[in-house]
């Protein structure tokens, strides 16, 4: 019965040692895989926190002056010289100013009616309307309401240093502000633990989906079907190239923000391999998943795109889950994406540990363990 156990035993790893051996030889069999894996690291640091870039800047303005006094004329230089703006016209007409918006070239026109330098040079309140207009493109409402913003505190700044309103009683009040976590606001610092979320994501998404799938396009899967082999050995098998993948992604993106953008993680980098096994196991079986209910590639590719697209909208990525209605965020309970993105921002911007990040991390191992069970259960060996 001993001698038995062992040689049960020692079938048992050779049989696990073959078929790692053989998922690893057939990711590397196709040229362009590898090469894709090396170059998506580069592409998220080095290209898409650019690309990916909240920060409104460049606004195109057109400036119609029909005051034509010095004062007009230093309110549209402090407007020009402050760095959010690109001056496209300047003119006394309104109607060439509304072509332009028309036409897309402008995203803002700044008004300055007859009358406004009178209105600085009076010495009384504030009262009446000030002669200046603010036109802006809505069409992206983002864009249009912080470009209105940034004419708003040119136009309120430059009118009380004119009036000589710096001493006012408001500004005898000092208020300290601190900026925690991202002390210069810097956009690529909060989007880099983002983006490497959605790496993640499509990889062990996307070529898990499209792996049995293929085996059986090609007709191979069979040999593994008449073997002994275990559904839940295939299935793990399947899963751990995408886990080696991905923890060359993961750090390999880590390095280069360090090296490029001087960016450290705040908190601890065995957190951050926990939680990234926790998503693996997630989104590599949710593909299995997907590749085992598909009959070829182009199924499986449409299924996997538009969760993965659902997962990335709705997990907070770009925008807040509270600013959703609730129905919304009722959905992201059930986004794997909201647990790790929150988790990863935590980690490397705040320095959470695991005791702070803990309900994330049982809830992806949760959708992890369903979806990994699910994959187990689906594969059927015969048709």
């Amino acid at each position: 019965m001993g001698q038995y156990k062992k040689i049960q035993d020692k079938t048992l790893t050779a049989m696990w040692k073959y078929l790692l051996k053989k998922e690893f030889r057939q990711f590397l069999r196709d040229p362009g895989m590898p090469r894709m894996v090396m170059m998506f690291p580069f592409l998220i640091i080095l290209v898409f926190p650019y690309a990916a870039n909240m920060e409104v800047r460049n606004i195109k303005l057109a400036m119609v002056d029909n005051d034509r006094s010095d004062q007009s004329s230093l309110l549209m230089e402090k407007c020009a010289s402050s760095g959010y703006f690109e001056v496209k016209s300047v003119s006394a007409s309104p109607e060439e100013a509304q072509r332009m918006m028309d036409d897309g070239r402008i995203d803002a026109i700044l008004t300055i009616d007859t009358g406004f330098g009178k209105y600085l040079e009076g010495s009384g309140p504030m009262q009446d309307a000030m002669p200046v207009g603010i036109k802006v493109n809505t069409v992206n409402g983002t864009r249009g309401n912080i470009g209105s913003q940034y004419l708003n505190a040119c136009i309120s700044g430059f009118v009380m240093s004119e009036k000589g309103m710096d001493s006012a009683p408001s500004s005898q009040v000092e208020i300290r502000e601190s900026y925690l976590y991202n002390q210069f606001m810097d956009y690529k610092l909060f989007m880099i633990p983002a983006l490497i979320v959605i790496a993640i994501t499509m990889m062990c998404g996307f070529l898990p989906a499209l792996n049995i799938v293929s085996e059986k396009e090609k007709g191979t899967i069979e040999q593994i079907n008449v073997t002994p082999v275990s559904k839940t050995a295939f299935i793990v098998c399947k899963m751990v190239p995408y886990i080696a993948v991905a923890y060359f992604m993961v750090f390999s993106c880590l390095l280069l923000a360090k090296i490029v953008f001087g960016y450290g993680c705040a908190g601890s980098i065995f957190s951050i391999i926990i939680f990234t096994f926790a998503h693996i196991l997630v989104m590599s079986s949710f593909g299995l998943l997907v590749s085992n209910y598909s009959e070829n590639a182009q199924q499986a590719m449409f299924i996997i795109w538009f969760f993965s697209m659902v997962f990335m909208l709705m997990s907070g990525i770009f925008t807040p889950i509270e600013s959703m209605p609730e129905w919304a965020r009722a959905i992201t309970y059930a986004n794997p994406l909201t647990y790790y993105a929150d988790a990863m921002r935590g980690i490397c911007l705040k320095g959470s540990t695991l005791a702070d990040t803990w309900f994330d991390l049982v809830c992806l191992l949760g959708i992890g363990g369903l979806t990994t069970t699910w994959a187990v259960l689906s594969y059927h060996k015969t048709n």
